[in-house]
């Protein structure tokens, strides 16, 4: 990592938008700067249209266009990009398997599915830890509350996070504010960033929330994706 950065950036490359969600929330989280992308074409754009280096990759094995250890291969023929760590991600955890990501340039392996903090322990070792800063605290006590209330009555909740590949058709406050007039007063929307939206469902099971997803397409132009968690 250079010198006087102050945060430390991280690409993930994996073409399951769930994975990037995830990586990205656990990292983001952490005080990581993470960037995501869905292939090896979208990740070599991303990595050469920079003026520094990340300081971590992140890479499926297995991409639509290219697998990750060709992908490291080719990235590490380059001297510019020969040092930077990457570590593998794949639901194959068999010695041959490890063994051809070592290597391929890879400098550690992660076996999917994986614990959010075994995620963090493998990125701390290999670019050290950042301070963190605490992301979406309305969101974060909203949750909290909403999660006690559901299991003193014992009842669902569900959380929805509706994430944008690509340019956004317009404003994200607008279109939160669009989704608002589609739900009940109970509901809330949160803007996370310029793609992304959560909406936290009090009294609602995944089928219903599997309605809302529906009934809120209308308002949602683009490439869009759902992740849906539903407490209990």
């Amino acid at each position: 990592m250079e010198k006087g950065k102050e945060t430390k950036d991280i690409l993930v490359v994996d073409d399951s938008v769930l994975v990037r969600l995830m990586v990205k929330d656990i990292l983001g989280g952490e005080g990581y700067n993470v960037v995501a992308a869905a292939t090896s074409e979208e990740a070599v754009r991303k990595i050469k249209s920079r003026k520094e280096l990340f300081d971590l990759i992140i890479v499926d094995i297995n991409l639509p266009d290219q697998n990750g250890f060709e992908f490291i291969r080719n990235l590490k023929s380059e001297e510019k990009y020969r040092y930077i760590p990457v570590i593998i991600l794949s639901i194959d955890a068999t010695v041959p398997s490890i063994k051809q990501a070592v290597e391929a340039g890879a400098v550690d392996y992660l076996v999917k599915p994986f614990k959010a903090e075994e995620l963090v322990k493998r990125v701390e070792k290999l670019v050290g830890s950042v301070k963190k800063e605490d992301r979406y605290p309305e969101l974060k006590d909203l949750l909290k509350k909403e999660v006690n209330r559901a299991r003193r009555g014992n009842v669902n909740i569900s959380l929805i996070l509706a994430h944008c590949e690509g340019k956004i058709a317009g404003e994200i406050s607008k279109i939160a504010e669009k989704i608002r007039g589609k739900l009940r007063d109970i509901d809330t929307v949160f803007e996370i960033n310029e793609n992304t939206l959560a909406l936290v469902l009090p009294v609602t099971g995944r089928e219903g929330a599997e309605v809302v997803v529906k009934k809120i397409q209308g308002e949602l132009r683009g490439s869009w994706r759902y992740a849906i968690s539903t407490y209990p």
